[in-house]
């Protein structure tokens, strides 16, 4: 959705290395979530990475180059919208989403105008599935 707005591949590489770490972090990628990435992979125009790559890194470490605070507030919405994909919010991805909260230095309320909106956002997508789908 925002992404596009990244045009730096080191952030496009740390924030697609995130958003697998967030995906995989209950043990398995679910099929919402996977759509997520493949339309990221496409929209980013990085249809060759891989996660191997940097999965020994840390979440301090992927994230430290990334300063600004227009990347920091993309990256944070559409990672809370990938958390939230699979309509649960487990014990690891709360970890994560808190450690990346602490890391971008972002005070409680601003997230939680952030999750507030990706909850609107999953609520549309339902309600509008919901009048596709709706035969009379």
């Amino acid at each position: 959705m925002f992404l596009h707005f990244i045009v730096d591949r080191g952030h496009k590489e740390a924030f697609l290395d995130l958003a697998h770490r967030i995906a995989s972090s209950d043990g398995f990628i679910n099929r919402n979530e996977r759509n997520y990435i493949q339309g990221w992979l496409v929209e980013l125009g990085l249809e060759d990475w891989t996660p191997e790559a940097r999965a020994h890194l840390s979440t301090a470490e992927l994230l430290g180059n990334v300063q600004d605070d227009r990347i920091k507030n993309i990256f944070l919405a559409e990672l809370l919208l990938l958390i939230f994909a699979d309509g649960n919010f487990n014990d690891a991805e709360k970890q994560i989403a808190n450690e990346i909260q602490r890391l971008f230095g972002c005070d409680d309320e601003t997230f939680g105008k952030f999750r507030s909106w990706v909850e609107q956002m999953n609520a549309l997508k339902v309600e509008g599935m919901k009048l596709v789908l709706h035969t009379s």
